[in-house]
């Protein structure tokens, strides 16, 4: 018994989790390697895990406030990374491409999980997430070109495939297994969360694993404070964005704004760049990036 709320302590416990995913990824990355294949089936996992217990009437009401969304998505991919792109010129001109890449990227993959966990709307997360990934392919290299005079070309057609593999397909999925075992599986929905969470840890690992080199020989102290900064203004700028918005919606749209899709500004970072002072800022994104949810799930709680 003593054995069983250890175990729901630790994976109940996201700050522990998450913390020892960063170390254990940076620290023993050789030997996590091999799980980098399965980052799809995990992130697939996580969708599906979450998914299950949404309600489908709030993402269909998320998706026909269309001002709402057209809003958000323009902010998020196209608003928020000239600001952030000039202002940065302006105080530190060497991160300002790095800066740039980080805000037009579109919402990462995990942030339906991080906004349940933090308690923002699920629903809004997951339309946000799809939406600004659909767009992404369109908006990333006309606002990379438009402003650091970077021509680069993003795979539509592998984006949306990715979509469909990590959200599309356990999300239908989702749906239809609710619709015929809902009793079945509410008998072992509180299973889920603390499962999402351990998938989540893993993810981050490996994610670091694979970049753990770069982390390690390229870490600068300034660079690593800007960013944590910048990570900062992001929470900020996006809870306050939506200021007549519920709580749990203001958090939403701080976790789309913040948690971005960091793996593909590095795919963009490592295939169209070659300048250290652009890598390496993208490439640390990831410390602040699993770090600073830390305190702000214990800070929106007091919100």
């Amino acid at each position: 018994m003593k054995s069983l709320k250890t175990i729901r302590y630790v994976t109940e416990s996201h700050y522990l989790i998450i913390g020892l995913a960063f170390i254990v990824g940076l620290l023993f990355s050789e030997g996590i390697l091999w799980a980098s294949v399965y980052t799809k089936l995990i992130l697939a996992t996580i969708f599906f895990l979450s998914s299950i217990k949404i309600d489908l009437k709030e993402v269909k009401d998320y998706l026909n406030d269309k001002l709402l969304i057209a809003f958000l998505s323009v902010a998020s991919l196209f608003i928020l990374p000239i600001v952030v792109y000039y202002i940065t010129n302006l105080l530190y001109p060497s991160l300002a491409v790095a800066f740039l890449i980080l805000s037009a990227v579109p919402v990462g993959m995990t942030a339906p999980l991080l906004s349940e966990i933090i308690g923002g709307k699920y629903g809004l997360t997951l339309v946000l997430t799809v939406v600004t990934s659909l767009l992404a392919p369109v908006t990333l290299p006309f606002i990379l070109n438009f402003l650091a005079g970077a021509s680069v070309s993003i795979d539509a057609l592998g984006m949306f495939i990715l979509l469909a593999k990590v959200i599309y397909a356990p999300f239908i999925l989702a749906q239809i297994l609710k619709r015929f075992w809902q009793k079945k599986i509410d008998k072992i929905s509180v299973s889920f969360k603390p499962l999402s969470v351990l998938l989540l840890g893993a993810l981050i690992a490996i994610i670091v694993a694979k970049q753990s080199h770069v982390i390690i020989e390229g870490f600068d102290l300034l660079y690593i404070s800007l960013l944590f900064l910048f990570f900062l203004v992001l929470h900020f700028v996006g809870y306050f964005i939506v200021f007549w918005k519920s709580k749990s919606e203001k958090i939403a749209v701080a976790i789309c704004f913040t948690y971005m899709n960091f793996t593909l500004a590095i795919e963009l970072v490592n295939e169209f760049f070659s300048e250290p002072e652009i890598i390496v800022p993208v490439v640390l994104s990831i410390v602040p990036w699993t770090i600073i949810f830390i305190p702000f799930k214990h800070i929106s709680q007091k919100l």
